[in-house]
Protein backbone atom coordinates (compact mmCIF):
# COMPACT_ATOMS: atom_id res chain seq x y z
CA UNK A 1 0.00 0.00 0.00
CA UNK A 2 1.29 3.46 -0.87
CA UNK A 3 2.30 5.63 2.08
CA UNK A 4 -0.32 8.33 1.50
CA UNK A 5 -3.05 5.69 1.27
CA UNK A 6 -1.82 3.95 4.43
CA UNK A 7 -1.86 7.28 6.27
CA UNK A 8 -5.38 8.00 5.01
CA UNK A 9 -6.55 4.56 6.11
CA UNK A 10 -4.92 5.02 9.53
CA UNK A 11 -6.91 8.26 9.98
CA UNK A 12 -10.08 6.41 8.97
CA UNK A 13 -9.42 3.67 11.55
CA UNK A 14 -8.78 6.30 14.23
CA UNK A 15 -12.10 7.94 13.37
CA UNK A 16 -13.84 4.55 13.58
CA UNK A 17 -12.50 4.05 17.10
CA UNK A 18 -13.98 7.39 18.19
CA UNK A 19 -17.42 6.69 16.72
CA UNK A 20 -20.43 5.80 18.84
CA UNK A 21 -21.86 2.31 18.55
CA UNK A 22 -24.41 3.67 16.08
CA UNK A 23 -21.86 5.72 14.12
CA UNK A 24 -19.29 2.95 13.71
CA UNK A 25 -21.33 0.71 11.39
CA UNK A 26 -22.71 3.67 9.45
CA UNK A 27 -19.28 5.19 8.76
CA UNK A 28 -17.54 1.84 8.22
CA UNK A 29 -20.18 0.55 5.81
CA UNK A 30 -20.13 3.87 3.93
CA UNK A 31 -16.47 3.38 2.97
CA UNK A 32 -17.13 -0.18 1.80
CA UNK A 33 -20.16 1.06 -0.16
CA UNK A 34 -17.94 3.67 -1.82
CA UNK A 35 -15.33 1.05 -2.76
CA UNK A 36 -18.02 -1.19 -4.28
CA UNK A 37 -19.37 1.77 -6.28
CA UNK A 38 -15.87 2.61 -7.56
CA UNK A 39 -15.38 -1.05 -8.49
CA UNK A 40 -18.60 -1.16 -10.50
CA UNK A 41 -17.78 2.16 -12.17
CA UNK A 42 -14.37 0.77 -13.14
CA UNK A 43 -15.97 -2.36 -14.63
CA UNK A 44 -19.02 -1.01 -16.46
CA UNK A 45 -18.95 0.57 -19.90
CA UNK A 46 -18.35 4.28 -19.50
CA UNK A 47 -21.39 6.38 -20.29
CA UNK A 48 -24.85 7.56 -19.36
CA UNK A 49 -26.31 4.09 -18.89
CA UNK A 50 -23.76 3.19 -16.22
CA UNK A 51 -24.38 6.48 -14.41
CA UNK A 52 -28.14 5.86 -14.49
CA UNK A 53 -27.66 2.41 -13.00
CA UNK A 54 -25.25 3.50 -10.28
CA UNK A 55 -25.59 7.10 -9.21
CA UNK A 56 -28.57 8.97 -10.60
CA UNK A 57 -31.79 9.39 -8.61
CA UNK A 58 -33.50 6.05 -7.91
CA UNK A 59 -30.54 4.22 -9.47
CA UNK A 60 -31.32 0.47 -9.56
CA UNK A 61 -27.82 -0.27 -8.26
CA UNK A 62 -27.73 2.68 -5.88
CA UNK A 63 -28.23 0.77 -2.64
CA UNK A 64 -25.52 -0.90 -0.60
CA UNK A 65 -27.33 -4.22 -0.94
CA UNK A 66 -27.62 -4.02 -4.73
CA UNK A 67 -23.94 -3.12 -5.07
CA UNK A 68 -22.95 -6.11 -2.94
CA UNK A 69 -25.12 -8.50 -4.98
CA UNK A 70 -24.00 -7.05 -8.33
CA UNK A 71 -20.30 -7.15 -7.45
CA UNK A 72 -20.62 -10.77 -6.39
CA UNK A 73 -22.72 -11.78 -9.42
CA UNK A 74 -20.10 -10.22 -11.73
CA UNK A 75 -17.19 -11.88 -9.91
CA UNK A 76 -15.79 -8.55 -8.69
CA UNK A 77 -15.77 -9.70 -5.05
CA UNK A 78 -15.16 -13.24 -3.85
CA UNK A 79 -17.31 -15.48 -1.63
CA UNK A 80 -15.49 -14.47 1.57
CA UNK A 81 -15.86 -10.75 0.83
CA UNK A 82 -19.52 -11.26 -0.08
CA UNK A 83 -20.26 -12.99 3.23
CA UNK A 84 -18.37 -10.45 5.36
CA UNK A 85 -19.84 -7.42 3.62
CA UNK A 86 -23.33 -8.91 3.90
CA UNK A 87 -22.89 -9.27 7.68
CA UNK A 88 -21.51 -5.74 7.93
CA UNK A 89 -24.59 -4.54 6.02
CA UNK A 90 -26.90 -6.36 8.43
CA UNK A 91 -25.22 -4.73 11.44
CA UNK A 92 -25.37 -1.34 9.72
CA UNK A 93 -29.07 -1.79 8.99
CA UNK A 94 -29.85 -2.74 12.59
CA UNK A 95 -28.22 0.45 13.87
CA UNK A 96 -29.60 2.62 11.06
CA UNK A 97 -33.21 1.60 11.69
CA UNK A 98 -33.27 1.30 15.49
CA UNK A 99 -34.73 4.26 17.36
CA UNK A 100 -32.55 3.86 20.44
CA UNK A 101 -31.09 1.39 22.90
CA UNK A 102 -28.98 -0.63 20.47
CA UNK A 103 -25.31 -1.36 21.18
CA UNK A 104 -22.65 -3.88 20.28
CA UNK A 105 -23.73 -5.76 23.44
CA UNK A 106 -27.24 -6.35 22.03
CA UNK A 107 -27.65 -10.10 21.44
CA UNK A 108 -28.55 -9.84 17.75
CA UNK A 109 -25.55 -7.57 17.05
CA UNK A 110 -23.27 -9.85 19.06
CA UNK A 111 -24.52 -12.77 16.98
CA UNK A 112 -23.74 -11.05 13.70
CA UNK A 113 -20.29 -9.99 14.93
CA UNK A 114 -19.44 -13.50 16.16
CA UNK A 115 -20.15 -14.75 12.61
CA UNK A 116 -17.56 -12.45 11.04
CA UNK A 117 -14.63 -14.47 9.68
CA UNK A 118 -11.98 -11.79 9.07
CA UNK A 119 -8.56 -12.72 10.38
CA UNK A 120 -8.04 -11.50 13.94
CA UNK A 121 -4.74 -10.21 15.34
CA UNK A 122 -2.89 -12.41 17.80
CA UNK A 123 -1.04 -11.41 20.96
CA UNK A 124 -0.96 -8.06 22.72
CA UNK A 125 -4.21 -8.94 24.47
CA UNK A 126 -6.49 -7.81 21.64
CA UNK A 127 -10.15 -8.08 22.72
CA UNK A 128 -10.97 -10.59 19.97
CA UNK A 129 -14.19 -11.67 21.67
CA UNK A 130 -15.53 -8.11 21.90
CA UNK A 131 -18.22 -7.60 19.19
CA UNK A 132 -17.25 -3.98 18.55
CA UNK A 133 -13.58 -4.96 18.09
CA UNK A 134 -14.53 -7.84 15.76
CA UNK A 135 -16.75 -5.52 13.72
CA UNK A 136 -14.08 -2.82 13.43
CA UNK A 137 -11.52 -5.46 12.49
CA UNK A 138 -13.82 -6.82 9.75
CA UNK A 139 -14.36 -3.31 8.35
CA UNK A 140 -10.60 -2.71 8.19
CA UNK A 141 -9.88 -6.14 6.64
CA UNK A 142 -12.53 -5.67 3.94
CA UNK A 143 -11.43 -2.11 3.18
CA UNK A 144 -7.85 -3.34 2.77
CA UNK A 145 -9.03 -6.01 0.35
CA UNK A 146 -11.12 -3.53 -1.66
CA UNK A 147 -8.83 -0.51 -1.55
CA UNK A 148 -7.23 -1.09 -4.95
CA UNK A 149 -9.98 -3.30 -6.41
CA UNK A 150 -11.28 -0.58 -8.74
CA UNK A 151 -7.82 -0.24 -10.34
CA UNK A 152 -7.55 -4.02 -10.79
CA UNK A 153 -11.08 -4.32 -12.16
CA UNK A 154 -10.55 -1.46 -14.60
CA UNK A 155 -8.16 -3.73 -16.51
CA UNK A 156 -11.22 -5.84 -17.35
CA UNK A 157 -13.60 -2.94 -18.07
CA UNK A 158 -16.50 -3.93 -20.28
CA UNK A 159 -16.68 -2.47 -23.75
CA UNK A 160 -19.65 -2.22 -26.05
CA UNK A 161 -19.78 -5.10 -28.55
CA UNK A 162 -21.54 -5.66 -31.83
CA UNK A 163 -23.25 -9.00 -31.47
CA UNK A 164 -24.80 -9.06 -34.95
CA UNK A 165 -24.29 -6.80 -37.92
CA UNK A 166 -27.09 -4.84 -39.54
CA UNK A 167 -26.61 -6.95 -42.67
CA UNK A 168 -27.26 -10.15 -40.72
CA UNK A 169 -30.67 -9.02 -39.52
CA UNK A 170 -32.08 -6.98 -42.39
CA UNK A 171 -35.12 -7.92 -44.42
CA UNK A 172 -34.45 -9.58 -47.77
CA UNK A 173 -36.60 -10.80 -50.56
CA UNK A 174 -35.31 -14.10 -51.90
CA UNK A 175 -36.71 -13.02 -55.24
CA UNK A 176 -34.03 -10.28 -55.30
CA UNK A 177 -31.19 -11.72 -53.23
CA UNK A 178 -30.32 -14.95 -51.43
CA UNK A 179 -29.14 -14.72 -47.82
CA UNK A 180 -25.38 -15.02 -47.19
CA UNK A 181 -23.92 -18.52 -46.74
CA UNK A 182 -23.92 -19.80 -43.15
CA UNK A 183 -26.27 -17.12 -41.81
CA UNK A 184 -29.35 -18.50 -40.04
CA UNK A 185 -32.53 -17.52 -41.87
CA UNK A 186 -36.09 -17.01 -40.72
CA UNK A 187 -38.48 -17.29 -43.63
CA UNK A 188 -41.77 -15.46 -43.86
CA UNK A 189 -43.88 -16.37 -46.85
CA UNK A 190 -46.91 -14.67 -48.33
CA UNK A 191 -50.01 -16.76 -48.47
CA UNK A 192 -51.53 -17.42 -51.89
CA UNK A 193 -54.96 -16.03 -52.65
CA UNK A 194 -57.44 -18.81 -53.39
Amino acid sequence: MRLEHAEDLAKFVEELRKETDRGLPLVGAALIDEKLLETLQAFFIEGKSSKRLLTEGNAPLGTFSSKIETCFALGLIDEFEYQEISLIRKVRNEFAHAKHGLSFQTEKIKGFCSSLKSDLPEGSNYPTNDPRFRFTNAIVCIVLRLYYRPAWVEKERRESKTWVTADEVRWRSVEDELPPEGVPVMVMAKGKDK
